[in-house]
């Protein structure tokens, strides 16, 4: 894990009423309550990205499912020799959410790369 750096140089500026309230709401839309860490992200970035975790937690637990079932599907492979049809229906099923939560995902980061 990185050092954290001591910070020893101090930039301030002031804002109007207006100005203020549009930082705090920008901060409170991306669930930041540090507003130094805020203006330093968006002094040394340009902008500040928040990536919407539980679109990416839902991907990953699918793709957790589609591992499980195909497991599942090689084993009865092996012991039978055959599969039934609404288990592969299912794979496909969950392939599709994953592809369309992953698209949701990507058309979201494509918005905020302009």
């Amino acid at each position: 894990m990185p050092t954290r750096e001591k910070k020893t140089v101090y930039y301030g500026f002031k804002a109007s009423a207006t100005e203020d309230t549009a930082i705090r709401s920008k901060m409170q839309t991306m669930g930041i309550t540090n507003k130094s860490a805020y203006i330093r992200a968006m002094a040394l970035n340009g902008y500040v990205l928040k990536l919407d975790q539980p679109a990416f937690r839902k991907a990953v637990r699918l793709i957790g499912y589609l591992g499980n079932n195909v497991n599942q599907i090689a084993r009865r492979m092996h012991e039978r020799g055959s599969i039934y049809e609404t288990e592969m229906d299912e794979i496909v099923e969950k392939q599709d959410e994953i592809l369309k939560t992953l698209k949701q995902i990507l058309s979201k980061l494509d918005f905020l790369n302009g």
